[in-house]
């Protein structure tokens, strides 16, 4: 259940629009909570953000970069930090620290593996553009998905079995009810599956496809990927 002041349509995202792209792992959390927020980026323009993030547009705690959390004076930047923010504002999961601890586990992971899955289309300039490297990439995105993507795929594999799911009803990560993670590995494995789909496909996973499959047919989720609101993927990233 959110808290009570988790109502408010005062919560800001600060993202690049036109793209999923990381901020995506933020939208996913609030669309799941019900909770209202507004996609600055989308609705201001990429020179909004930029004006934001990098030239004094934000005069509270300095932020490295987006995604960025804003609700009045408080901002905060860091995918995976931001997630696991919202999911203790939100009251998500079990309140044990081992289990909360598990929950940042698993989001630090899906960090790890979207840099890796990123950087395979970018091995000559990480920051430029995928269409000036696609040869070189090639050999990046097949070592990924050959070698590294099947490792993350058995690990949520390991994690959803340890915690009693089945392909039939794979449930969840940590505890009985949907956490930030959830939706992270949610994520995760819907951009393997766009960007790096023969290698996904060819990964016998049958309990983390059949987990996708359920977290992406919620009804709020499922509302929200069917609407303008979801934003297209990147065509040449893991975003």
């Amino acid at each position: 259940m959110a808290s009570a002041d988790t109502n408010n349509a005062d919560w800001k995202l600060w993202y690049w629009p036109g793209i999923k792209g990381r901020g995506e792992y933020v939208r996913l959390v609030f669309e799941e909570a019900g909770v209202q927020y507004e996609d600055v980026g989308v609705k201001g323009g990429f020179d909004s953000v930029v004006q934001f993030c990098f030239k004094g547009g934000n005069k509270h705690f300095p932020v490295r970069a987006p995604p960025v959390l804003q609700k009045g004076d408080f901002v905060l930047s860091g995918t995976n930090v931001i997630m696991n923010y919202l999911n203790t504002k939100f009251g998500w999961g079990p309140a044990d620290a081992e289990s909360r601890a598990h929950i940042e586990q698993i989001l630090a992971v899906v960090t790890d593996a979207v840099a890796e899955g990123r950087l395979a289309f970018h091995p000559k300039d990480f920051y430029a553009s995928h269409k000036i490297q696609v040869e070189e990439s090639k050999s990046y995105v097949k070592q990924y998905g050959e070698q590294r993507l099947p490792k993350y795929m058995q690990h949520f594999e390991d994690i959803l079995k340890q915690n009693g799911g089945t392909p039939e009803a794979p449930g969840f990560l940590v505890g009985s009810s949907i956490t930030a993670a959830d939706l992270a590995v949610y994520h995760y494995l819907a951009a393997a599956e766009q960007h790096y789909r023969p290698y996904y496909e060819a990964q016998a996973a049958p309990l983390a496809k059949a987990f996708q499959a359920s977290i992406g047919q919620r009804p709020r989720i499922a509302t929200y990927l069917a609407s303008p609101r979801c934003q297209p993927w990147d065509n040449d990233s893991m975003m």
